[in-house]
């Protein structure tokens, strides 16, 4: 690996380590086409927690081609939890005490074991009581510190932690960073194994976010109890419908597709329920009316039937991730290897070290607050 920018090496992004996928994904991308440049997947077990994901993940990338040692790391569902609340309008550490103090009361944390922080959602205020609605990020501050220190000892140097959604969000905003994009509003369906989640953008800020316990796992569980098969060959199927629809593989046999086909149909219906109810309360606290689009995401994105149930229950146009992207990337129909795996670690890799300077002294604060 090298440690040092040569000059013409300037244009490369930090590091983007996504440990949160199936399996832990970097990336990096060149600055001003946003187009990825270098890219490695790191095999690790399935039950592997965060630390051991990062010490497998540092050692990849000291083997890559990946240049220099800024690196955004993306978390897990599992070591983030988020929530909404009204916090008052206060700013540098008064702010950011008072949002540590709120996500370590909701989450029955002590407030020395939390790292936290906030993302304003930009909805209108009804009280007038100088309070403004935020969206509550934070995880435990003893295993992300574990995790991060796996990559320093490696030579790297962690410039910023942040929950996969952000990086997702950020993905497919590469083509709405301007002010006047903030009425370019649309929700974002990103769907993975072990869940999803639902936002709402406006521009490149996020106006609403929230979890949804449904993804590739649940719909494998609902093919192997149709079918009578082991999870694994449920999967499988589920595979080759995937590979099938997206015209990378033959066709499934009819008999199967329709098995399957029936057997995903109530959950897809659940999932798309709760993408209108969330698109619902939505226009109600924004009094702007639901978005008109949908961009379905993630590696379960394209689940066949997914899009056409989506539209059906939201009655919004259903887009592919695609049509968000540059067309370095892939978007706009272009050929590209880029996959909806690699969302994320894209997401990342396309943070601004500027950003990402300013994230590490907030976290350099918040431990030393600690």
């Amino acid at each position: 690996m090298s440690y040092w920018r040569m000059p013409w090496n300037r244009n490369v992004g930090p590091i983007g380590l996504d440990l949160g996928a199936d399996c832990p994904r970097a990336m990096q991308v060149r600055v001003g086409p946003d187009a990825p440049r270098a890219s490695v997947a790191v095999e690790v077990d399935a039950d592997a927690g965060l630390v051991r994901r990062a010490v497998a993940a540092a050692v990849a990338m000291r083997r890559s081609r990946l240049i220099g040692r800024e690196v955004v790391v993306g978390l897990p569902s599992s070591a983030v939890r988020m929530h909404v609340a009204r916090l008052p309008l206060l700013a540098g550490r008064d702010a950011s005490e008072a949002i540590a103090w709120e996500a370590a009361e909701r989450n029955g944390w002590p407030r020395e074991a939390v790292v936290a922080d906030a993302i304003p959602t930009g909805a209108p205020s009804l009280h007038g009581d100088g309070k403004e609605e935020q969206l509550v990020v934070a995880a435990p501050a003893d295993e992300l510190e574990q995790a991060l220190g796996a990559l320093i000892d490696a030579g790297f140097e962690p410039v910023a932690a942040e929950p996969r959604f952000m990086a997702v969000a950020r993905a497919v905003s590469r083509r709405a960073r301007r002010d006047a994009d903030a009425a370019n509003v649309r929700a974002v369906l990103h769907v993975e194994q072990e869940g999803s989640f639902i936002m709402v953008l406006r521009g490149d800020r996020i106006a609403f976010c929230r979890e949804i316990p449904v993804g590739g796992a649940t719909l494998d569980h609902a093919v192997a109890t149709r079918l009578s098969v082991a999870p694994e060959a449920a999967a499988a199927l589920r595979a080759q419908r995937l590979a099938a629809c997206a015209g990378s593989g033959p066709a499934v046999d009819p008999v199967a597709e329709e098995a399957a086909a029936a057997a995903t149909r109530a959950t897809l219906d659940a999932l798309a329920g709760e993408v209108a109810l969330c698109l619902r309360y939505y226009g109600v606290t924004f009094r702007g009316g639901q978005p008109g689009r949908v961009v379905l995401s993630g590696p379960h994105g394209a689940e066949p039937r997914l899009a056409e149930i989506v539209g059906e229950i939201t009655r919004a146009e259903v887009a592919s991730y695609r049509s968000e992207l540059p067309t370095a990337v892939g978007g706009d129909g272009a050929a590209s290897e880029f996959t909806a795996s690699w969302m994320t670690a894209y997401g990342l890799a396309c943070r601004p070290r500027a950003a990402g300077a300013r994230a590490q002294q907030v976290a350099s604060h918040e431990r030393s607050a600690a």
